[in-house]
């Protein structure tokens, strides 16, 4: 995507750029001379990742330009999104619990003010993370793209789904732009995570992790440096549609499990529960948070016992025969680099 005629940087911006995914990504794609970097980020949010790294060595010179908008709020995203040439539509709520109208506000209506305001800016592309969830969680064995999308009982599944058919019907509108849907791995673990797998991490240190099933299904994984290099292929392809799966590979949950306890140097969970028992356990404990309307999710909600109870592998189809996408970094550095900044977190 980058013009090689003239040789002018294209301009992207990326929304919810202080997130996990996002504070990743900005910092990944401001070190690519040829892209300009713009971090939009809402008004007072904390961005302490961000300013970590967006000078060069000589502290003068930076890296990317932060810009303020509110996914609720059109006209800033429009002022936001006025000159860029790509926008990156990562920002929304991403959470297994919480009420559905706020999903419905950001996920949907959020995205159709990004949409808009790309159209009124005269945006080329656009690219949207999703997410796998999408094809619900009753098993998959190594499916590609083009598997069923049936999502029930979860407002941010069903809210990105709607999402996902928003930005398609986007990109079909005209032939001088493109757009395309981002579904990485269902781990995704890293650096600069504050509140994803990092959570797992803590579980498993405090000895309160444990298992479904004996951790026998597979699930889906990508190191989030990994999905950064294969937004970047998107990004420079020359045309680009559909959804493209980005992830590393697939592991039994006891497999994945065992890998982060021998990096954090502790002994693997033993414990080990049928879905059986705990599911109506959690009915109870859901019922009963929901009853009094609290906020917080519950300990153990259906997303995080569901996750673990059968096959969720999945495979990267049509970026790897598209743009040639091979993870560049492997699993074992992934996991060194992801502890190192879990420890030095906790020092703080």
């Amino acid at each position: 995507m980058v013009d090689k005629k003239t040789s002018k940087k294209v301009k992207i911006l990326i929304t919810g750029a202080n997130g996990f995914v996002g504070s990743n990504l900005t910092k990944y794609l401001s070190q690519d001379p040829t892209l300009e970097v713009y971090a939009m980020v809402r008004p007072k949010a904390p961005i302490n990742f961000l300013r970590d790294f967006q000078f060069k060595d000589n502290r003068q010179d930076r890296l990317f330009e932060f810009v303020e908008a509110n996914l609720l709020d059109e006209e800033s995203i429009y002022n936001a999104a006025k000159d860029k040439d790509i926008i990156i539509h990562l920002a929304g709520m991403v959470s297994d619990w919480g009420i559905r109208e706020r999903f419905w506000k950001l996920n949907v209506e959020g995205t159709q003010s990004v949409l808009r305001a790309a159209s009124k800016a005269k945006v080329s592309r656009v690219l949207f993370l999703s997410s796998l969830t999408v094809h619900g969680l009753n098993g998959h064995k190594y499916d590609d793209e083009e598997a069923p999308r049936e999502v029930r009982n979860s407002a941010y599944a069903e809210t990105k789904k709607i999402g996902e058919d928003l930005v398609l019907e986007w990109g079909s509108k005209d032939y001088n732009i493109d757009s395309s849907i981002i579904r990485p791995g269902f781990i995704i673990y890293g650096p600069y995570d504050k509140s994803s797998f990092i959570l797992t991490l803590d579980a498993m240190t405090s000895g309160v992790f444990g298992l479904i099933n004996g951790g026998r299904s597979l699930i889906s994984y990508v190191y989030v440096e990994n999905l950064c290099y294969g937004i970047k292929q998107l990004i420079k392809a020359p045309k680009i549609s559909g959804a493209y799966n980005i992830l590393d590979g697939n592991l039994t949950w006891k497999e994945w499990i065992s890998i982060w306890a021998n990096a954090l140097k502790i002994k693997p969970p033993k414990l080990s529960v049928r879905y059986a028992f705990i599911a109506p356990i959690v009915a109870v404990l859901v019922g009963f948070y929901k009853l009094f309307r609290i906020q917080k999710s519950p300990p153990l909600n259906f997303y995080r016992i569901k996750v673990m109870r059968k096959d969720l592998a999945f495979v990267n189809t049509r970026i790897s025969n598209e743009v040639g996408y091979e993870p560049p970094i492997g699993l074992e550095e992934g996991v060194q680099r992801t502890v190192e900044f879990y420890l030095d977190s906790k020092k703080k």
